[in-house]
C-alpha cells in the first residue's frame, strides 16, 4: 500500500486559466515546498508571476519562488497561527 507520492499537477485548461488569473488579481499563492514552485513553471511556462504575491513557509523555498518571478514573497513559520497573521498584515 502507498501511504504518500510525489507528482507533477496536471491541470486542466480551467485550472491553468483560474491560477492565470490569481496571478494578477491580488490572491495571496502559499508554498510549503520549493517543488510546488518548481512544478508550477512546468504547467504555466512562460507565465509573468511580477505582479503574484505569495507566502513561503521556508526561507529556502521563498527563494525558489522568487526564483519564479513573483513580485511579492513573504516568508512565515508554518505554524496556521502564523500563516493566518501573515495574511491578515496585508490588509
Amino acid at each position: 500500500m502507498v501511504a504518500y507520492t510525489r507528482q507533477a499537477p496536471h491541470w486542466t485548461p480551467a485550472q491553468q486559466a483560474a491560477a492565470r488569473q490569481a496571478a494578477t488579481d491580488g490572491s495571496t499563492w502559499l508554498f510549503s515546498s520549493s517543488e510546488a514552485a518548481g512544478n508550477l513553471q512546468q504547467v504555466l511556462p512562460g507565465q509573468d508571476w511580477s505582479r503574484a504575491r505569495a507566502l513561503a513557509t521556508h526561507p529556502r523555498i521563498a527563494a525558489a519562488v522568487r526564483a519564479l518571478g513573483f513580485g511579492e514573497v513573504r516568508e512565515s513559520r508554518p505554524a496556521f497561527e502564523d500563516l493566518l497573521a501573515s495574511i491578515e498584515s496585508r490588509r
